[in-house]
């Protein structure tokens, strides 16, 4: 996508993108240390599976898939199991806007694994892709934002306890968040989902400021453009052309950012694409860092 849609080239950041997973990436080659335990909320389908699949690739002893649609959960834990069939797995219905669901979930994380060392939040609310205010109706708004900001917001409330508690722990905080956070105009600047984004990318910088001192990482991850479900439904057409990412792009890179956390702790904070190449990236630590990019801020 040549257009400025307002993302500024955010997308480009490194000259290699990836659509796939990649060698660097490959969750396969990571050996996670034992235990290590994932919570996967919005786990049913899609980048959220490719999620789950990822760790279990990586060899996570514990897995937690957790949706609010139980549909698709048993289909991800069979594919887990598959996978890893050591692996200890929980599926549990979760309402991420509700406070007693996430709380809930919480409490049985603990007291099914006593501890957590990654939790990752897919659950997103896009809503109808109408690019005038006028036209949104007022309960997709307001449920934009319940699932993706305030959603946030209790994961973080209920679940870093739980992961800063973790001896040893990973204590990765992970939102899969979404480049449409910087775009405000062209086809797909749809308010409600754009804004509410953009909430959650200040919220996870917020999360980063205040626990970074005790050992927690927060990272939003842009997974690509990808032809999920709630992608092909709400999109205008002449999008879905731009749709040709894999679901399981994100799960490898989150895979990577927290199975080498030591490695990986300098970008949190930050707004990173899994689609980006992770060699350039590591080879620009020094210039991220000391120019202290992909976050948010007004220029002046």
């Amino acid at each position: 996508m040549s257009q400025d849609w307002g993302t500024g080239g955010a997308s480009q950041f490194t000259a290699r993108t990836y659509s796939d997973v990649h060698p660097a990436i490959d969750p396969a080659q990571f050996k996670l240390s034992h235990p290590f335990v994932v919570c996967v909320i919005g786990a049913s389908r899609g980048i959220g599976t490719g999620l789950a699949t990822s760790y279990a690739k990586a060899g996570a002893s514990g897995l937690v898939l957790a949706s609010r649609r139980i549909s698709g959960l048993e289909e991800a834990a069979a594919a887990c199991q598959a996978i890893s069939p050591q692996a200890e797995i929980d599926v549990a219905h979760c309402d991420i806007a509700s406070p007693e669901s996430v709380s809930s979930l919480a409490d049985r994380v603990k007291s099914r694994f006593g501890r957590l060392d990654v939790l990752a939040i897919n659950s997103g609310f896009s809503g109808p892709c109408l690019t005038t205010i006028g036209d949104v109706d007022p309960s997709t708004f307001k449920q934009a934002s319940e699932v993706n900001y305030f959603g946030t917001f209790l994961c973080a409330k209920f679940f870093v306890p739980l992961l800063l508690a973790s001896p040893g722990g990973a204590r990765a905080f992970v939102a899969v968040s979404s480049m449409a956070a910087l775009i405000v105009r062209g086809p797909i600047a749809n308010a409600q989902y754009c804004v509410s984004k953009m909430a959650q990318l200040k919220l996870m910088e917020h999360i980063h400021e205040e626990y970074a001192g005790q050992g927690l990482v927060a990272y939003s991850v842009h997974p690509g453009a990808v032809a999920t479900e709630q992608a092909l439904d709400t999109s205008p057409n002449m999008f879905v052309q731009y749709l040709t990412d894999s679901e399981e792009l994100c799960g490898a890179f989150c895979v990577w950012l927290t199975a080498g956390r030591e490695e990986r702790k300098w970008l949190s904070g930050r707004l990173l694409s899994a689609k980006w190449d992770v060699e350039e990236l590591e080879r620009r630590k020094e210039e991220i860092i000391q120019r202290d990019l992909l976050r948010t801020r007004l220029a002046l």
